[in-house]
């Protein structure tokens, strides 16, 4: 319960996911370019094998913020540059 109380006020938070992997260099370099930490996230959703039809490597990129940062992350996210 400890842990879920800290999580709540010092956890990450996801402020951003794309499976575009230059979109996705170019928030997290916004984000580390005006002093906001973030943490990556990355799942592969490719499938293939026997029996199953082969699809293209689909990895999504998830940027986390620290929770008192999100505001901030969203304000450089949607901001014109």
């Amino acid at each position: 319960m400890f842990k879920r109380i800290l999580d709540y006020f010092f956890g990450w938070e996801t402020v951003y996911l794309t499976n575009n992997i230059d979109k996705y260099a170019g928030i997290r370099g916004r984000l580390l370019n005006n002093g906001v930490k973030a943490k990556t996230k990355t799942t592969n959703n490719s499938s293939g094998g026997i029996g199953n039809s082969v699809m293209p490597n689909s990895t999504n990129y998830e940027i986390f913020v620290r929770k008192e940062d999100v505001h901030r992350a969203n304000q450089i996210i949607h901001s014109q540059r």
